[in-house]
């Protein structure tokens, strides 16, 4: 046990700061996720890094803030289109009134963007260079039955971002750290002065129009929200991720020449390919071909656009499999009838013949292929509401899902949330499968908060999971302190009922566990940031008292410690 703690206790170094509420909420919104449970690892890994090392808004090249995935290239160049006649961007109303933005999105930027300025107003900053250095260390162990599992992970990145990036990431899922560790990742990119563009070495993503023909890294499957439907390409971009499984790796390179942008990239054992974009001031047009490296140097390529045709937008992308001759299409439309309010509606044929190893679509099972869909959402302010039918021939499958999410604000310091999720799948033993949840968080003015979140979930039998969490922040001139503790209790007697849930962990890492059995379970997650430094800590431990001993309890332990140079 000593050992463990000790190995535990070697954590050092990063500068990522620990998501709040408030964070988590911008995260739902830009991704167009209903849940937290929907995302995975490399986006949380993402907005933590950003929140971390924000985009310098006003310094950034255009090639730099596509790369962020914050922005997609419409949007990019609005911001570069504003500097050059109007100067910096000082604050998040001023960004809202820029073509592509809107209140709602400027807001949810905000804490991943910096309006730093060494302009006047209505002039433009001088781009001066700054380096800067993160690094992480983390371990991490659990005890089960007396026997010890665990994992250490390394962080690294140092550059200026808008000129130069070099970033390593490392984990492995060992007691024993190991090296080399079998889980390593690493990139370096160079963005262009003169020219937007940039060049990439290592590992990166790759997310051109609708997703049909190439979308690495994290993609929803199923229709979350209106918002989520018409997916906002951002090109090529580096990664600095623990799980590389999801990514390209090898070379990249985009460049601009006016409103076209023409990519290239090879994937060592996957894929090369290329994509040509047009920028037009109301939408864009592009085409993708890629060359399968793996399936007998099989091509395909597509074409997608979005556009804008006042409060409407369309969308869409059509691919084509040269070997085995099919074709995929995804197309659907949009409208804007008031402030805040938004309709989307689409249909997609994906053939059992396409082959859809690299895409990323929207869809409703976990592959681009063998699926018939059509799909309608409606977000009104904090109503959203979307219905999603998808059909899998070659299967005789089917599914239908409806998601209806709702998020009022009583007051300032008292919010709620309700989401249900219905689906229905006619083949399955248990066709059914209905979850209801409630949650309730109240701010108060002392850096005192309260949350509390109750789960329903039906397929075989009723289960249930709630939990409590309070959070405590003091904010001193010198240091930051932020501690949550929660306490869960859950009753799930079947495999089939059990509950996916998001639970806080130490900054750069995302734990959603599935709840089964009856139980309880606490945990515990303090952070202590300093001007150069940060400590943060995880643990938990987990308790099945309802089950007379049949299941083991678990208990775990978490260190990090960050710095920023």
């Amino acid at each position: 046990m000593r050992r463990l703690i000790l190995l535990a206790v070697i954590s050092a170094v990063s500068a990522s700061h620990a998501l709040s509420q408030n964070h988590l909420d911008a995260v739902l919104l830009l991704t167009g996720a209903s849940a937290l449970e929907e995302l995975d690892a490399e986006v949380l890994e993402r907005f933590d890094a950003l929140a971390s090392r924000p985009v310098r808004i006003n310094t950034a090249t255009e090639s730099r803030l596509v790369a962020s995935g914050l922005f997609s290239r419409y949007q990019a160049a609005s911001i570069a289109d504003y500097r050059r006649s109007s100067g910096d961007i000082l604050s998040v109303a001023e960004l809202a009134l820029l073509d592509g933005f809107g209140f709602e999105t400027a807001r949810a930027l905000a804490p991943f963007v910096s309006f730093e300025t060494q302009a006047p107003p209505g002039r433009s900053s001088l781009e001066k260079g700054r380096v800067e250095t993160d690094m992480m260390v983390r371990s991490a162990i659990q005890l089960q039955e007396g026997e010890g599992t665990g994992s250490h992970a390394l962080k690294v990145r140092t550059g200026d971002e808008d000129r130069w990036l070099l970033s390593v990431a490392a984990k492995e899922a060992s007691l024993k750290p190991v090296w080399p560790p079998r889980s390593l990742s690493a990139s370096a990119v160079v963005h262009g002065r003169r020219r937007p563009g940039k060049l990439i070495l290592g590992d990166f993503n790759t997310r051109f129009g609708q997703g049909l023909l190439l979308w690495s890294g994290f993609s929803l499957s199923g229709v979350q929200s209106a918002a989520a439907m018409d997916r906002h390409p951002a090109g090529l971009s580096p990664a600095w991720t623990l799980s590389p499984d999801a990514v390209h790796r090898g070379l990249a390179a985009d460049m601009a020449f006016g409103r076209i942008v023409l990519s290239g990239f090879w994937s060592a054992g996957k894929c090369s390919g290329a994509n040509l974009t047009w920028l037009a001031r109301n939408g864009q047009l592009g085409v993708s071909g890629i060359l399968d490296g793996v399936k007998d140097l099989n091509t395909s390529c597509s074409i997608d656009c979005r556009w804008s045709f006042g409060k409407f937008d369309v969308f869409g992308e059509t691919a084509g499999d040269l070997a085995f001759r099919t074709v995929a299409f995804l197309a659907g439309a949009a409208w804007n009838p008031a402030y805040q309010v938004r309709f989307a509606a689409s249909v997609r044929s994906y053939p059992a013949a396409y082959d859809g190893a690299f895409a990323g679509a929207l869809r409703s099972s976990t592959r681009t292929a063998d699926e018939h869909g059509a799909a309608l959402a409606f977000d009104c302010k904090g109503l959203t509401v979307t219905a999603d039918a998808a059909l899998h021939p070659s299967k005789g499958t089917a599914q239908y899902k409806t998601i209806l999410k709702y998020t009022p604000r009583l007051t300032e310091n008292l919010s709620l949330a309700f989401r249900t999720v219905g689906r229905y799948r006619p083949a399955d033993p248990y066709p059914w499968r209905t979850e209801l949840r409630a949650e309730a968080v109240y701010t108060a003015a002392n850096g005192l908060s309260l949350k509390g979140s109750g789960t329903l979930c039906r397929i075989v039998e009723t289960s249930w999971l709630t939990y409590v969490e309070g959070v405590y922040t003091n904010e001193s001139s010198s240091r930051k302190l932020t501690v949550y503790l929660r306490g869960t209790a859950f009753k799930i007697d079947r495999w089939e009922d059990r509950i996916y849930t998001y639970e806080r962990d130490v900054p750069g890492a995302f734990s959603v566990p599935a709840y089964y059995g009856r139980g309880c379970s606490a945990s515990a997650v303090a952070s202590v940031k300093l001007r150069h430094a940060a400590l943060h800590a995880r643990a938990y431990a987990t308790a099945y008292p309802g089950m007379g001993g049949k299941k083991p309890g678990k208990t775990g332990l978490k260190l990090q410690c960050q710095f920023t140079f």
